[in-house]
């Protein structure tokens, strides 16, 4: 007796691919509701499992099986009527074509990202076939999450020649294109706790820099011991002043406010003492020439320091380009990431990154002081654009 296993969105779809195959002699041995797990769950939705058992002469020999991939394709070849037949023709030469799209990026790669694809063998057009699928699953998962076209051809070129059963492949492309991102933000950086820094948090408006400053105010001085003090040019907005200095009341550190790029140096000077002074700036309109000319008079009142453009992941690509290219014309930067918890996709922290080449730093998920904050982490960002959460 041979025993052979099933899939379908349902029982009763497993059950008609069991009677198509078997015939209704087959004997019903189990029925399981399957949960992918790992890697495999991002493009595999929940499933029923049957397990059915024929006679031997009833069933193709086990050597002649072909991955369950291929096996389902061949299936429903014999079985369905021929405008199926045709369906699953068109879907396979649609597999065969983005096969194609994606070795044709590879030539076009500058040569320092040839270095990074992969070498590919030759390999039967079946798996060529199944592997094309896997891809275009990962190449619409990255653009569903908003990373741009021009990157995802990146992550997902030279990678078409793997040679293995179909839950296999699908592991073994992500975990490519997973540490090709893990990669490409491995550049990171926080605020050195070993020494004594001076921090201007810049940004536009409603990015949440307050509340990110007090959250870094809080694990400085809470958790790291250190001695920390606090400036604010923010006169713009009275609420914020009152906010800052609230928590500056709770965390029991010395708080300044400054209206002048003068009275900054000075305030810095006060607190030459300090390990940590954290300065912050009012939101600035990236297309107010007058904003952008006062705050960069704040920035050059300080020789040494460390400058943090403040981001909500949520604001579209053309308006973080925007303006990124402002602050380019200013100082350097680090990048914090805010509002995570405000959006499913997080395809703009590649963008930024990529299109900036700047470091990225903290990112930041509610408004919970000290907590909700935290330094990036590639491996999240990459499960979260590959759809680990979903």
């Amino acid at each position: 007796m041979k025993i052979r296993k099933y899939e379908g969105a349902n029982e009763k779809d497993a059950m008609l691919k069991v009677k198509e195959e078997l015939g209704k002699e087959a004997l019903i041995v189990s029925v399981k509701n399957i949960k992918p797990r790992g890697f495999y769950k991002l493009f595999k939705k929940p499933y029923v499992e049957v397990t059915a058992a024929l006679d031997d002469h009833s069933l193709l020999d086990d050597g002649d099986r072909e991955p369950n991939f291929l096996r389902k394709r061949q299936t429903q070849k014999t079985f369905q009527q021929p405008v199926v037949q045709e369906r699953m023709q068109e879907e396979e030469n649609e597999a065969k074509a983005y096969l194609e799209k994606f070795k044709s990026l590879i030539d076009k790669l500058p040569d320092e990202n040839r270095r990074d694809k992969m070498e590919t063998q030759e390999v039967e057009s079946s798996h060529e076939v199944v592997n094309a699928s896997v891809i275009k699953e990962v190449y619409e998962q990255l653009i569903d999450h908003e990373v741009r076209e021009e990157i995802v051809n990146q992550l997902t070129a030279g990678i078409s020649g793997l040679n293995s059963d179909d839950q296999e492949e699908v592991t073994d492309v992500i975990a490519v294109v997973y540490k090709r991102i893990i990669k490409l933000l491995s550049d990171h950086a926080t605020i050195n706790e070993d020494k004594k820094n001076t921090v201007f948090f810049v940004g536009p408006t409603g990015v949440g820099k307050t509340t990110t400053i007090a959250k870094i105010a809080s694990f400085f001085t809470l958790n790291m011991g250190k001695d920390v003090a606090l400036i604010t040019s923010d006169t713009y907005r009275i609420a914020a002043v009152e906010q800052l200095r609230t928590y500056a009341n709770i965390l029991n550190i010395p708080i300044k406010v400054v209206y002048t790029k003068e009275e900054l140096t000075e305030a810095v000077n006060d607190f030459k003492d300090k390990d940590l002074i954290l300065i912050d700036t009012a939101g600035r309109s990236h297309k107010n020439i007058e904003h952008q000319n006062e705050l960069k008079g704040l920035l050059n009142a300080v020789d040494e320091k460390e400058v943090y453009l403040v981001l909500s992941v949520a604001t579209g690509y053309k308006d973080l380009m925007n303006i990124t290219s402002v602050y380019d014309t200013m100082t350097d930067y680090k990048i914090i990431f805010t509002k995570l918890d405000e959006t499913t996709c997080y395809g703009n922290v590649l963008n930024v990154k990529l299109a900036t080449g700047a470091k990225l730093s903290y990112v930041t998920f509610g408004q919970n002081v000290p907590d909700d904050i935290s330094d990036i982490n590639p491996h999240e960002i990459a499960r979260q654009v590959l759809g680990g959460n979903e």
